[in-house]
């Protein structure tokens, strides 16, 4: 679909980029890894979207900061390390030998040195004023077509509108408006997500409130003290899972006055659910979407 350009999704401008690119990188055609393709992608939610396509990159950054914020699609051990997110190592880079570079359209300032070693492409990673789940659904398609592949964007895009339809009906009858939120370690402030981002985007289309409705930035993220959640008592609370970080602020949570004095903690309307990307695409979304319906469900008569 080609939407209107003024920050409102991707357009014909957009679709010819990947046309002309097509010549860049037909001879991986068909390739499961980036390595035959010669692509490094210099993004978290451009990775998340080669591997949701069966490709994995030759090259990203901070390898460990992919696997604990986005998880799944899992990235291969194959896949090189090029250390910091901002100071990656061009030493290394170099010697890779990339054909291209991948990198959301808000870094390209800021790494703007990496031309030498290859052709750079911005995408537009941030949504602007269209819906998050229809722009990340654009975004893969687009970067179906610079792989060569543009049909390997049909199922998972399939795959996620299905997830959603399936939730949405698992979910009628939830009439308790949603936070979710993403605990500090410090036990006193957390991540709150709304606005037009991809959980509440996610959440309109399942049909729930989001308990959430302030002010967010534009990856429809905002940090909040904990006496935020005191706002909708009747809220639940949902909150990503993300191992040992969760587990030292629920630690301290347990000892704060204000987290045990929310109706939601006291009456058993906390639930934790495995961690997805927040800014992710179709593949996160429909992470997301299931374990929404497998969890909240059981919450309908607390």
């Amino acid at each position: 679909m080609v939407r209107d350009t003024a920050g409102v999704g991707l357009d014909r401008r957009w679709i010819l980029v990947g046309a002309f690119a097509l010549p860049l990188l037909l001879a991986g055609r068909g390739a499961t890894a980036g390595e035959a393709l010669g692509v490094v992608s210099m993004d978290l939610l451009i990775t998340e979207l080669m591997l949701t396509l069966g490709v994995a990159p030759l090259a990203t950054p901070n390898v460990a900061l992919y696997r604990r914020l986005v998880a799944d699609p899992a990235l291969p051990e194959a896949v090189r390390d090029l250390g910091p997110l901002a100071q990656p190592n061009l030493d290394y880079l170099r010697r890779l030998a990339p054909r291209r570079i991948l990198l959301a359209d808000w870094q390209a300032a800021g790494l703007e040195n990496l031309a030498a070693i290859a052709p750079l492409m911005p995408l537009p990673v941030l949504a602007g004023r269209e819906a998050a789940i229809a722009h990340g659904e654009d975004l893969l398609r687009l970067v179906a077509t610079l792989l060569g592949e543009p049909s390997r964007a049909d199922a998972p895009i399939k795959e996620c509108e299905t997830a959603l339809l399936h939730a949405a009906a698992t979910l009628r009858g939830v009439a308790r408006p949603v936070y979710v939120c993403r605990f500090n370690r410090d036990g006193r402030n957390l991540s709150l997500f709304g606005g037009r981002g991809m959980v509440g985007d996610t959440l309109a289309r399942l049909g729930l409130a989001n308990a959430y409705d302030g002010r967010v930035n534009g990856f429809g993220v905002t940090n909040a003290p904990l006496l935020r959640l005191a706002e909708r008592p009747e809220a639940v609370i949902v909150h990503f899972d993300r191992g040992a970080e969760t587990e030292a602020a629920l630690a301290r949570l347990g000892r704060s006055p204000v987290w045990n004095a929310l109706p939601a903690v006291r009456e058993g309307r906390l639930v934790r659910i495995p961690v997805v990307y927040p800014n992710g695409g179709p593949r996160s979304v429909t992470r997301l979407a299931r374990a929404l319906a497998a969890t909240l469900p059981a919450l309908r008569d607390v």
